[in-house]
């Protein structure tokens, strides 16, 4: 099975720390989050990775090629990623190799045993969420350079197709790959992200199935309250 992780956005959330670091480089204790998410990725079993990257790009793949340098794993460079929204890493990663593959988005720290889950089901598609946070009608909001524009990411599914609060981490086998990555190659890329949106109708296409946390602890990293929490919950999450 293989991952594929966006790691090329600029986390406006989190500056100044992120001025020139990518969050994934943002320590967490005494290890940098990427660590921590390449442990999980290791004892779930995932073999091959591939990793977009764009913002802070030379400090996460020195850290990749160093950490995984007897693994099998691509970089791809997005410079675009100040000018187009998440929707474009998305079909860079996405349409680099054909099969199945479970999107995973690096602000994300998920429980080994969570993932492996989801790469082991048999279902076309598995989503990851959480049954005891309600599903948050609100989509999050995205900040620009500028600090003053915001604009929705649109990282929540429709609340009748949620059973809990979505985590961005989706298996999508052969076929609902294809679908996404047609879909995705017909969007601008700028605006509202889609992503999101696709992958909801691609759940009415296909089989679908959700692997609830059920009380295991994960964190997503796109603030200083949430960046606090992660350093404390780290090692509990990796070993759960």
């Amino acid at each position: 099975m293989r991952l594929a992780c966006l790691m090329a956005g600029s986390a406006y959330g989190l500056l100044p720390l992120t001025a020139s670091l990518h969050q994934a480089c943002l320590m967490l204790g005494k290890y940098p989050m990427i660590d921590y998410q390449l442990g999980t990725f290791e004892r779930a079993g995932i073999g091959h990775k591939t990793f977009v990257l764009g913002h802070g790009a030379a400090e996460c793949a020195r850290i990749l090629f160093e950490s995984l340098h007897h693994s099998h794993f691509v970089l791809l460079n997005n410079p675009l990623h100040h000018a187009l929204n998440l929707d474009w890493s998305a079909w860079l990663v996405l349409s680099k190799h054909d099969g199945p593959v479970i999107y995973y988005e690096s602000d994300l720290l998920l429980p080994p045993s969570v993932l492996k889950e989801v790469k082991n089901h048999p279902a076309e598609i598995c989503i990851v969420m959480d049954s005891a946070r309600p599903y948050a009608a609100a989509n999050i909001m995205m900040r620009t350079p500028q600090q003053n524009n915001k604009s929705p990411a649109g990282r929540a599914f429709p609340p009748e197709r949620t059973p809990g609060e979505f985590i961005p981490v989706v298996k999508l086998g052969a076929a609902a790959r294809h679908f996404v990555v047609e879909q995705l190659a017909a969007q601008s890329y700028e605006g509202e992200v889609q992503l999101y949106n696709i992958f909801s109708h691609a759940c009415s296409l296909f089989p679908t199935a959700w692997i609830d946390t059920a009380g295991r602890p994960w964190a997503r990293v796109d603030n200083r309250q949430q960046l606090q929490r992660a350093s404390e919950l780290a090692e509990e999450i990796l070993s759960s």
